[in-house]
């Protein structure tokens, strides 16, 4: 592996560009669901796997990145992930419904696997500062899922169709790519790990109930987050709003806590317990996910602002917060990939079974209030498990 100065500024450019394009071919289906089901001629049903599918994906794809990184190493896995994401995204410009999905579905699972990497090369390449560039990536995660929400049904109207919308995205993919390959010809030869090596950190892992609350915290703050990016727009629009202002909120929503972010991430670092932090973060999506499900129940809309605002606020800290704990509670550096794989692979699972239900639900009772309520319980759950993961303490070593 590279060391830091050998990573340098082209390393880090690249983790940009790569961070700029993990969220965009999930956030940018929701505000264009309405389209995509009139265009396609598909049921409600297909629509819901379409908007569940990705999240899915980033649980399953997770169990498969240490067994990637075990046989080619963390630089090169990424390349190929990134290689696999830009013709993913391009297959699902062709073949109709199936092509829409199947594409989607490739993206999940290339995402799925840099979401992993990602921790694993913050704590290598900048060991003394982890708090820092976890949260500098994951508030462009937060800016790219923003931006293409809100560009997305503009972008539709402009281009000519959901399709070349989605299309846009696949440009800076390809500048991952290409920033990425520096790193490849700088790494040292890769030693694949040891099949017993591997399981005893794998145990290691499993066995400590940190890894299982992170599992808890990652997965809930997931599942409210993906579930508001799937379905807030046919949400707002079930009460009268039309799908750009829709895809506006939302966008609204992903954007404002972007500095409070950026600065809580900045600041983790500093402190030896999370417990008040995560548990704070997690309040403040708890409140504006009662406001936003008045709203919905109502249709009254003079709390939504408030409501995108600490739903923003909360889901923009409680995510690098999450990954914050992965690279600090962790011994080693593969016990980071294992606790990372673990916490991401369950966790997402958890949220794409939460976005699907949030559909069903809502479908099933016509209420999209409900749907909501249900993840203003787990999110209140989410906070009494951040105050106990968010205390002092690390996983054993093997």
């Amino acid at each position: 592996m590279a060391n830091q100065t050998k990573f340098g500024i082209t390393g880090f450019l690249a983790i940009v560009f790569i961070s700029i394009v993990l969220r965009p071919p999930v956030a940018s289906i929701g505000p264009l669901l309405q389209e995509i089901q009139t265009s396609l001629g598909v049921s409600a049903e297909l629509i819901g796997i379409l908007a569940a599918a990705p999240v899915l994906c980033f649980g399953l794809g997770a169990f498969a990145s240490p067994w990637l990184v075990s046989k080619v190493g963390v630089n090169h896995a990424m390349l190929y992930v990134m290689i696999f994401l830009g013709a993913a995204s391009a297959l699902r410009m062709i073949f109709g419904y199936p092509g829409l999905l199947v594409g989607t579905i490739g993206a999940g699972l290339s995402i799925a696997i840099a979401n992993v990497l990602l921790p694993t090369v913050v704590r290598v390449q900048f060991p003394k500062h982890i708090a820092l560039i976890t949260g500098s990536y994951t508030t462009l995660l937060a800016v790219s899922a923003s931006l293409a929400a809100s560009v997305a049904v503009p972008s539709s109207n402009l281009l000519g169709g959901w399709s070349p919308a989605l299309a846009i995205w696949i440009l800076p993919t390809a500048l991952a790519v290409l920033l990425w390959l520096p790193q490849i010809r700088s790494q040292e030869t890769h030693v694949a790990q040891g099949a017993q090596a591997a399981a005893e950190e794998k145990a290691a892992v499993l066995r400590s109930p940190i890894s299982w609350a992170i599992v808890g915290f990652f997965g809930i703050q997931s599942l409210g987050f993906y579930a508001l990016l799937g379905w807030m727009p046919s949400a707002l629009s079930a009460i009268g709003e039309t799908p750009e202002a829709a895809g506006n909120y939302l966008g609204f929503a992903s954007a404002v806590g972007i500095p409070t972010g950026l600065i809580i991430s900045s600041l983790l670092g500093r402190f030896k317990s999370l417990a008040w932090w995560a548990a704070g973060t997690s309040i403040s999506t708890l409140v504006g996910n009662i406001l936003f499900t008045m709203v919905l129940q109502s249709g009254d809309t003079k709390w939504l602002i408030a409501a995108c605002i600490l739903i923003g606020l909360g889901m923009s800290a409680t995510f690098p917060i999450s990954l914050s704990l992965i690279s600090t509670r962790a011994s080693t550096q593969a016990q980071t990939t294992q606790l990372s794989a673990m916490s991401q692979g369950w966790g997402y699972l958890l949220a794409a079974t939460g976005t699907f239900m949030v559909g069903f639900v809502a479908n099933a009772s016509g209420s999209w209030s409900l749907s909501f309520a249900i993840i203003t319980v787990m999110t209140l759950i989410q906070t009494v498990i951040g105050f106990y993961v968010g205390k002092p303490g690390v996983i054993p070593a093997k």
